[in-house]
């Protein structure tokens, strides 16, 4: 991850429900055999909920220890409870990030899974797994492995000089705070999903990060099995 608005969204929200909180305890949601919609960022109880606000509804299972911190038409965050993250996100109609550091989708590059791995594979700058296919909560897409190369050097006007590779960028008006990329020290696992045949009615985006101290073995044991949980109501 890089400079993003969602980050900065994220951090002021954590601020502003602190201070609510303060003033007045909020209640804790409670699962139940059913999804519920759970308050964001209180410790979840185990169990099954529903978002309220993400433009395709989805459904999720998880254990003790995660918390939902956001939840808009085209953004939707859980977070581990340890170390506050890092964050597995899923958005709404992402595009390639522009390679000239823009905000901005790279020019030619389509917005189904397919175009968007495989142009994330061909990316001199950027190591990355082998795309597979994959389906999760009854859409299809590709999963891929993605990490800025050792010997990438590129730095963007924001990055302070340091090396950094755009990614993903989202699209108005769902996902236009969305701006992500690979740098020192972090790794992603993307999964990118289809609506409609080859995209044609959007695309869902789930990215798993891996920073902070995380351990990518350990990340992964924990976040898979809250992916595999997942149901998109696409009606």
């Amino acid at each position: 991850m890089f400079t993003n608005r969602l980050f900065r969204l994220f951090i002021a929200l954590m601020i502003g429900t602190s201070l609510v909180a303060c003033a007045a305890p909020a209640a804790l949601p409670t699962a139940t055999s059913l999804p519920t919609t759970p308050i964001p960022h209180p410790p979840l109880p185990p169990g099954t909920y529903k978002s309220e606000v993400f433009e395709t509804p989805l459904t999720y299972t998880v254990p003790e220890g995660w918390k939902m911190f956001e939840d808009e038409p085209g953004q939707f965050g859980l977070a581990l409870l340890e170390n506050d993250g890092p964050c597995l996100c899923v958005w709404r109609d992402v595009r390639a990030a522009a390679k000239s550091c823009v905000e901005e989708p790279e020019p030619g590059v389509g917005s189904s899974a397919a175009d968007i791995v495989q142009w994330l594979a061909a990316q001199e700058g950027l190591d990355t797994s082998e795309p597979q296919p994959v389906t999760i909560g009854g859409l299809q897409g590709y999963v891929i492995d993605v990490w800025m190369s050792k010997d990438w050097t590129h730095a963007c006007p924001f990055s302070n000089g340091n090396p950094t590779f755009p990614t993903l960028v989202g699209t108005s008006p769902l996902s236009d705070t969305v701006f992500w990329g690979a740098e020192n020290g972090d790794s992603q696992r993307y999964y990118f999903l289809d609506l409609g045949e080859n995209g044609a009615d959007g695309n869902i985006a789930i990215t798993v990060d891996v920073c902070c101290g995380a351990q990518w073995d350990e990340r992964m044991k924990a976040v898979t099995p809250v992916i595999a949980s997942f149901v998109f109501d696409t009606k």
